[in-house]
């Protein structure tokens, strides 16, 4: 019989929830220094610690709503160059257009629910997690033909033509691994004495590329600061101070460097993205994503407005990037920090409010002890509803496929920009 795992060490939150203070002897670094700072030799971020309830709850329902309100405003000018979507859907303050006045998620928002689905049905098992995670991923692939039968025939093609084949660097329908690592990074708080094996199974469902499992768990240990970190003290160049402790990978270190020369020369998410080759939208990539969307918080890391709009409008694959930087700010600041004209118009069906409510309520605590870790403690999976929400959302892709063709073959087209 699994037994809940012991809880070796707590946190200390001020009453006004103004200050965390991490336990003393844990960092967030395997070695080194950081600005003078010896680091320990211990794990890598501070797995271990005991979140409080109240705060795991606003961080859940932050991630959640956080990450579904940038992605259903980021819809519309998703895949095309920055020009052309202030051509077709102007500039901020943006509003809902992919189905005008609602806010219609997609793949990304609907494999973080999946992920939440899978941890509570894991029974504290890695293993279980992972298979839980793989069977509703393939099931919501396959829900939609003829992206699978595309996505499967490419790379399918790539392979007979002897093609390198990026599977485990781009990002593909529902198989977002930034999302999965800020999920699992919240639910894990306290509950495991290292998070390395759940990271590298719930990534390794979809994604193998070391790039990726790097770029995953930079945003995971950047959700984990925005679960601790008070957002109206936060000083942003600490946090990738912290970042660039926990980071190997020299290629992660030298752009988070170049970070923190933005953020204290105050530069613009667009000027930023510019320095890094982006001017003209963001390429389909976790790399990308992951910095960008961290830069995107810590920018602005008290207006979700700013940080999520301004993510969008530099195009591309803006949705991957405004997800990121969704779910981060959402963690910080929690529902009451995104605008309430966004929550009330904002869909997740078959999902609804209620069922949203429930999520919240059961991983706020996961995991709850013996009897209920033995048990499936997921919510219920709607099937049906599922099914009807693809074949509208589909109809509405072909539409704005439609919409986009003209200035596609026009002189904004990103093709001939290039």
């Amino acid at each position: 019989m699994l037994r809940p795992r012991r809880r070796r060490y707590t946190a200390d939150y001020s009453e006004s929830e103004s200050e965390f203070k991490p336990p003393r002897g844990l960092r967030l670094s395997h070695e080194g220094k950081v600005n003078g700072e010896k680091i320990s030799r211990s794990s890598p971020m501070a797995w271990n610690i005991v979140v409080p309830t109240h705060r795991r709850e606003r961080a859940t329902e932050g991630l959640l709503l956080g990450t579904g309100v940038a992605e259903a405003l980021s819809l519309p000018r998703h895949g095309i160059h920055p020009r052309v979507g202030l051509k077709l859907f102007g500039r901020n303050p943006l509003q809902y257009q992919f189905v005008p006045g609602i806010g219609t998620t997609n793949h990304r928002t609907h494999s973080l629910l999946m992920t939440f689905q899978a941890m509570l049905q894991s029974k504290a098992t890695p293993s279980l997690f992972a298979s839980n995670l793989r069977r509703r991923i393939a099931w919501y692939q396959r829900s939609f033909p003829l992206r699978h039968i595309y996505t499967h025939g490419k790379r399918l093609v790539a392979r007979m033509r002897k093609l390198p084949v990026e599977d485990s660097v781009t990002v593909g329908l529902a198989d977002d691994p930034l999302v999965r690592s800020a999920v699992m990074s919240v639910m894990l708080q306290g509950c495991a004495d290292s998070g390395t094996t759940w990271f590298q199974l719930g990534i390794g469902v979809s994604h193998s590329d070391t790039r990726v499992l790097n770029a995953s768990l930079l945003v995971a240990y950047s959700a984990q600061l925005a679960q601790m970190v008070d957002h109206q003290n936060i000083v942003p160049t600490e946090i990738v101070s912290r970042l660039v402790a926990v980071t190997e990978d020299s290629e992660f270190r030298a752009v988070l460097m170049e970070m923190n020369d933005a953020l204290v020369q105050n530069q613009s998410i667009a000027t930023f993205a510019k320095q890094q080759g982006w001017a003209n939208g963001l390429p389909n990539d976790v790399f990308a994503a992951a910095i960008i969307g961290i830069y995107a918080w810590l920018r602005h890391p008290k207006r979700f407005r700013n940080c999520v709009e301004r993510t969008i409008l530099l195009g591309g694959a803006c949705s991957n990037a405004a997800a990121i930087a969704g779910a981060l700010s959402g963690i910080s600041l929690g529902k009451r920090g995104i605008p309430t004209e966004w929550l009330r118009r904002l869909s997740t069906y078959p999902h609804n409010s209620k069922w949203r409510e429930g999520l919240i309520e059961r991983v706020k605590d996961w995991p709850h002890g013996v009897d209920d870790i033995q048990s499936t403690a997921a919510m219920p999976s709607f099937i049906f509803g599922q099914l009807v929400r693809n074949v509208v959302f589909s109809g509405f892709r072909i539409l704005h496929g439609l919409i986009r063709l003209p200035m596609r073959l026009s002189q904004f087209s990103v093709e001939k920009r290039r």
